[in-house]
């Protein structure tokens, strides 16, 4: 059986994750080249009500965040393209399931989660067709 649009939908949610990564590292290399702590406290002088160690905090948990969302996408890219491989090998059940534990991983990403759980359902659901032969 042809699956061209799981297929097809893969490959867009490969290229969306690959595409958020490195725009997720440029900003991690960024933000570590940069004095954050300065900034921020530069910025919030004005304001009383945030301590120093409430900022680390919140830089600190940005960062996690971040460093979290570079490696679900990274897990991402590698699920997505073992499952393209496994849909061009017509193993559509394992590539299903590979494609719906990818997307529940890159739950930080929007995209390419909404790019592999449709064709994770789509392999899981859909069913040969049948051929009828007539006799005549």
């Amino acid at each position: 059986m042809k699956r061209t649009w799981e297929f097809a939908l893969s490959i867009i949610g490969v290229s969306i994750a690959a595409i958020f990564l490195i725009v997720a590292i440029i900003a991690a290399v960024y933000l570590n080249s940069v004095d954050l702590k300065k900034m921020v406290d530069y910025s919030l002088m004005t304001d009383s009500e945030f301590s120093t160690s409430e900022i680390d905090m919140s830089i600190k948990m940005f960062m996690g965040l971040l460093w979290a969302g570079i490696i679900s996408l990274f897990i991402a890219l590698a699920g997505g393209m073992s499952a393209i491989f496994l849909l061009k090998g017509g193993k559509a059940k394992i590539a299903g399931i590979l494609l719906l534990i990818t997307g529940i991983v890159t739950v930080f990403h929007v995209w390419p989660l909404i790019f592999f759980i449709v064709p994770g359902i789509m392999c899981l659901v859909r069913k040969p067709r049948d051929t009828v032969e007539v006799i005549v």
